[in-house]
């Protein structure tokens, strides 16, 4: 389903789909599509390195640079009473606010914050210079998305990822565009959102798109940004434990959950497999019993993932240096 957003832009819309076109690539098997429930969505967003004032929508055109999911609504701003001359009393619709977000550094696990959120994002921006490096294009996501793509096409940039969550209970979630002005400052707009009650299996996309076109000399050039983010609902397995397997099918060793994660707390998180080694196997504890995992010098990483709270489940990635 396609909707014009906002008359102020050429081509902004707003594309929900249930899809199993974007497998996690952990998984063989293609999970359910489950209905989805469009919800009407709203927010603003509050200034970064600069005051925390909302500003009524201008009418220059700023760039699409991004997405950015929560899973709470935003309130838009409430409609004025008017009175006309009659004595009528009709509501009018505030002018769309837009809250603008903090630059966090690029080493940050949340790249840009917006007071008084909290999500994830996608980011196409432009970010200024510090003491490591100069001002430059980033293009990046918060840590707790995976499968990111970026691609590049003469008439479209678009990133894409996923982002997994908790099975249990029912999810909402809200998708909301971010933009940068010429001056460099970015802000979040109002979204949409989408709800399941039936989370087991869950699996959808939503994207945000914006194209428009400049004519120069008789020649047309049309330019576009795409963001997209899948949700993806399963269950953390818990309690982590690899063992190392010889040629025999022999357990020669393993590392514990707290030996694993004290791993992947390093810099660089790398394992070096010793060379009596010819398998690795993940063992994790699930409801419906344990898993294992299996992992041959073909592979190069480990990964599973962990829940953190109620919030999204996060991927860990370990590196493997076989010998």
């Amino acid at each position: 389903m396609k909707t014009k957003l906002y008359e102020k832009y050429a081509e902004l819309t707003y594309d929900t789909q249930k899809t199993a076109a974007h497998k996690p690539a952990l998984f063989s098997a293609i999970l359910l599509c489950l209905a989805v429930t469009l919800l009407s969505g709203g927010c603003g967003l509050a200034q970064g390195d600069f005051s925390l004032a909302r500003e009524e929508l201008s009418t220059s055109r700023d760039r699409l640079s991004g997405i950015y999911v929560t899973e709470n609504y935003i309130e838009p701003a409430p409609a004025q009473l008017e009175y006309n001359d009659r004595g009528e009393i009709t509501f009018k619709p505030q002018e769309t606010e837009k809250i603008y977000g903090i630059f966090n550094g690029y080493s940050a696990a949340s790249l840009i914050s917006f007071p008084g959120l909290e999500g994830y994002g996608l980011y196409s921006l432009m970010l200024p210079a510090d003491e490591n490096r100069e001002a430059a294009r980033c293009n990046t996501c918060d840590s707790v998305f995976s499968d990111l793509h970026y691609t590049v096409s003469d008439e479209e940039e678009s990133m894409e990822a996923s982002l997994y969550v908790s099975n249990s209970g029912s999810q909402r979630y809200y998708f909301h565009p971010i933009y940068q002005q010429e001056d460099g400052q970015f802000y979040l707009l109002p979204g949409s959102g989408i709800s399941s009650d039936s989370p087991e299996g869950m699996h959808f996309s939503h994207s945000i798109a914006e194209s428009f076109s400049q004519t120069e000399n008789g020649d047309e050039t049309v330019t576009g940004y795409r963001f997209a983010v899948t949700i993806i609902a399963e269950e953390a397995p818990e309690n982590p434990e690899v063992l190392f397997l010889n040629s025999s099918d022999q357990v020669t060793g393993r590392l514990s959950a707290h030996e694993l994660d004290a791993l992947l707390q390093a810099d660089v998180p790398e394992l070096s497999v010793p060379e009596d080694v010819a398998c690795l196997i993940l063992k994790q504890d699930k409801s419906s019993g344990t898993a294992y995992t299996a992992y041959d010098p073909a592979s190069e990483y480990l990964e599973y993932k962990e829940a953190r709270g109620d919030g999204p489940l996060y991927v860990r990635q370990l590196h493997l240096l076989w010998p």
